[in-house]
């Protein structure tokens, strides 16, 4: 079986092949949640701006591909998909237009700034660089969509200190402009576990409901259309009372799933707070990758009032924060 670093001279070897004229450098990017992963960026001399490529990603897949076929189709096939972002980028529409519509993004940043929510504790190497407001034990960070870069990816630029002085603005300023943005392009979504589960498996949530005769689930997944940094969506009131009517109830426990959902339960069908935060703490190390953290804690809303974090106290089993801990949300 070829190791990653075998996997990713392939990569370098076949992408220098395809395209000889372009120049190619591996390159070393925090994410969230401090993880180091590799990048290959393949510039083009005649142009300003360059694709990175996620080989860390890219091997990833290769290894679940290696499951199903043969080793060198499952090289083709990467092979291919990654060509195809380059050709995409660079020749398809023009060897100006990737760095046209980066720079005009970021030269229009009211218009296109979003922000998002990743994990605060221990995240000092991510954030080091790049602006960012804490919200409750979390911390919000920006980024400017660039639409239709490349055909099938969502290309985004993760805005740092530089930009942000580059951009002329203050913290502030991008956070209002970022919070007005958030929901108009990519709204919230409030669902039932059922109705999650039953997609997952290809089936309608009648069917799912008929075949394995369970009753709609009190747990409820929120995020936006999208599915990626959907989390970010409970800094708004509004979603906060869209969880409340969704459910009917007017208060519930948030336990955060990962930088793209949260769960809800019911405050009914759920008071031991330590067992929940157990629960969260159980996934976080099991399930979620490090660069998708969000926290580590549970969260509780009611209706009227502000999301807080519970904090779990001794001979206690439904305790929330202290006023400390409230944030005003938009």
């Amino acid at each position: 079986m070829m190791k990653k670093e075998e996997f990713f001279e392939m990569i370098e070897e076949r992408v220098k092949t395809e395209f000889p004229e372009y120049e190619l450098r591996r390159s070393e990017v925090t994410r969230s949640g401090n993880t180091v992963k590799t990048s290959l960026v393949v510039r083009d001399p005649h142009n300003d701006v360059a694709p990175s490529l996620r080989l860390d990603d890219y091997w990833e897949e290769y290894q679940h591909l290696e499951n199903t076929e043969s080793a060198s189709s499952a090289e083709d096939r990467i092979v291919e998909r990654i060509v195809k972002c380059i050709t995409q980028a660079f020749q398809a529409t023009g060897v100006n237009d990737i760095a046209k519509k980066a720079m005009d993004a970021i030269s229009n940043w009211r218009s296109y700034v979003q922000c998002s929510l990743v994990i605060r504790d221990g995240n000092d190497r991510f954030l080091e660089d790049k602006p960012f407001m804490p919200f409750l034990d979390m911390a919000k960070v920006y980024y400017i969509t660039v639409d239709n870069l490349v055909d099938g990816h969502v290309s985004r630029i993760t805005i740092t200190n530089d930009h942000m002085a580059s951009m002329g603005c203050t913290l502030d300023e991008m956070d209002a402009a970022a919070m007005d943005n958030a929901l108009k392009e990519n709204p919230a979504e409030v669902r039932s576990m059922s109705e999650v589960l039953a997609e997952m498996m290809g089936l309608s949530e009648e069917e799912f409901t008929a075949r394995y005769g369970a009753q709609e689930l009190p747990m409820y997944v929120v995020s936006n259309q999208s599915k990626c940094d959907g989390a970010s969506v409970i800094m708004f009131k509004s979603v906060l009372e869209q969880i409340c009517d969704t459910m009917k109830t007017n208060a519930f426990y948030m336990l955060p799933s990962s930088r793209h959902e949260c769960i809800c339960i019911p405050a009914g069908l759920g008071r031991d707070v330590a067992l929940l935060k157990n629960m969260v703490h159980e996934v976080n190390a099991t399930q979620v990758p490090p660069e998708d953290l969000l926290s580590e804690n549970v969260y509780y809303y009611e209706r009227g009032q502000e999301l807080r974090i519970c904090e779990v106290e001794q001979n206690a089993t439904d305790t929330c924060a202290d006023e400390e801990a409230v944030v005003e949300i938009a």
